[in-house]
């Protein structure tokens, strides 16, 4: 049992407790207890196996819910749980993603209105029903109809972190097989886009009925959807679905190159073949019948003239001319990464102390942090006002008294307002190492107005950097409508850095 597929039963648990109007400290120790174990570099399943005590050591893992990860562990779901999924729709809970609409109103639509799913929704959205509803009226029936349009343009997308979790799981069993020589991820994953429709898996084996009975056995798989002599699709427990597929040696760097993608790098790879008087596809390169390359990428690469180009990159925006030149880029890895710079704390949304992040981040080999904990206008996160936030810079100092061999920033994430100043005073901010400058709130703004409030930060002296500038969130929210050229030329005018944030939800910068 993987530590995602613990985490994503909990998160899934609080969602429909959600629905039901459960206690919300109840809520956040399931969704605290699904960051923790999503978080551990450490088998849970290893942890339940050699002594189930130890759970109660994990960070706001009590004797509950330790009992309940046991639970999951050994017979791989919760009763609470599936006993909620027969009670309460798939589509009520994606309700949740429309923003505007909170779980309350959620369970309105559901229990009083008979609302079973996002057609209903839809369609008493559209009757003018919801807005007749007290509480809700014509603004929330928009936001409805807004929210609606982008939950059908996400589709059944599902985010990068949560779908490689489970290409990961299922690609490391499936590798224990003897019968397996090789095996990759292949598709979106690969290129490592935002969110994912859904999974390919390409594998070399001399028994491919072997491997495709041990995924149809698999603990993530729901259903086998189809199946041929080296071809098999399946639909995973959270519905994403994965195609996997066993290909010959000979042919194994061919079919990754072509199976990753994307359509329109394959497209000028083809033409560069025809160029050459050969042809490639996901068999190989081939010169008339004969095969020229094929069983590694990088043999295919080189016999178009090309050196590797990494999957990251592989959208045809420009990667062939560096390529060309020599000049790919040396992408980041996680080895090179040398501090965090954007953390938060118990003293607003976090789940650690100033103390547990730094031992934390040491135990990583980090060389510095910035505590960057929510400013006051955050309010559902008990953002910092000044004398809170001065008095959280002392404990700071305090704990790096305690601490060698890693710098602790004294920092804030500061929110940039609706009517462009900054949520804290400039004399506040001066005294901070690091100041990250935010936009959480009025994100449908019109450009201008939106971009000048990015422009005045970006100005301010004491902001070092701006983050996630969009504001997006993948799946639940489209980021503002923002000028970027004009925002990147302002900051390279001010010297205001540009955070790539990280966080699975983000990914902002994309």
């Amino acid at each position: 049992m993987q530590n995602s597929e613990i985490a994503r039963q909990f998160e899934e648990l609080a969602d429909l407790l959600e629905i039901q109007g459960a206690n919300p400290f109840r809520l956040r120790a399931y969704r605290n207890a699904a960051r923790t174990i999503s978080g551990l570099p450490d088998s849970i399943q290893d942890l339940v196996e050699s002594d189930p005590q130890d759970l109660q050591e994990l960070p706001g893992i009590g004797k509950d819910l330790a009992e309940k990860i046991v639970t999951i562990v050994e017979t791989s779901t919760l009763p609470q749980l599936e006993e909620l999924k027969e009670q309460i729709p798939a589509d009520v809970v994606r309700m949740l993603d429309i923003p505007g609409i909170g779980p309350k109103k959620v369970a309105f639509l559901f229990s009083e209105l008979s609302i079973q799913s996002l057609d209903d929704l839809k369609a008493a959205a559209e009757n003018g029903v919801i807005a007749e509803q007290k509480g809700f009226g014509k603004k929330t029936e928009q936001i409805i109809l807004e929210g609606l349009e982008q939950l059908s343009q996400a589709g059944n997308r599902v985010r990068l972190a949560d779908a490689k979790a489970q290409s990961d799981a299922i690609i490391h069993d499936l590798s224990e097989l003897d019968s397996v020589q090789q095996i990759s991820e292949a598709g979106s994953c690969r290129r490592r886009k935002e969110s994912v429709g859904d999974l390919d898996v390409l594998v070399t084996s001399s028994q491919p009925a072997e491997v495709m009975d041990a995924l149809a056995d698999h603990e993530l798989v729901n259903k086998v959807l189809a199946r041929g002599d080296t071809k098999q699709r399946v639909r995973l427990n959270s519905g994403l679905e994965l195609d996997l597929r066993v290909v010959p040696e000979e042919s194994y760097g061919a079919a990754l190159l072509y199976f990753t993608g994307s359509k329109e790098h394959n497209i000028v790879l083809r033409r560069r073949s025809q160029d050459r008087g050969l042809k490639l596809n996901e068999y190989g390169l081939f010169r008339d019948e004969e095969l020229v390359s094929g069983r590694t990428e990088e043999e295919v690469y080189k016999a178009l003239d090309l050196p590797w180009i990494p999957p990251e990159i592989r959208e045809d925006r420009m990667e062939f001319a560096a390529a060309e030149k020599n000049e790919l880029p040396e992408l980041i890895e996680l080895k090179d990464i040398r501090g965090d710079l954007h953390m938060h704390t118990t003293a607003t949304d976090g789940t650690a102390s100033i103390l547990e992040m730094a031992e934390g981040a040491k135990a990583k080999g980090y060389q510095y942090i910035a505590i960057t904990d929510h400013s006051k206008r955050v309010t559902m996160a008990n953002g910092l006002d000044a004398k809170r936030l001065r008095a959280h810079w002392k404990e700071i100092e305090k704990v790096q008294a305690k601490i060698s061999g890693i710098q602790i920033l004294k920092g804030i994430e500061c929110d940039i307002l609706e009517d462009g100043s900054m949520d804290l005073p400039d004399d506040v901010l001066s005294e901070a190492d690091w100041v990250i400058a935010v936009l959480h709130y009025g994100l449908k703004q019109p450009q201008k107005q939106i971009n000048q409030r990015l422009l005045n930060a970006i100005q301010n002296p004491n902001v070092s950097i701006i983050g996630h500038l969009s504001g997006r969130l993948i799946g639940k929210r489209p980021g503002a409508d923002l000028n970027y050229g004009e925002i990147l030329k302002a900051a390279a005018d001010y010297g205001t850095m540009l955070e790539i944030n990280a966080h699975p939800m983000r990914l902002d910068i994309d």
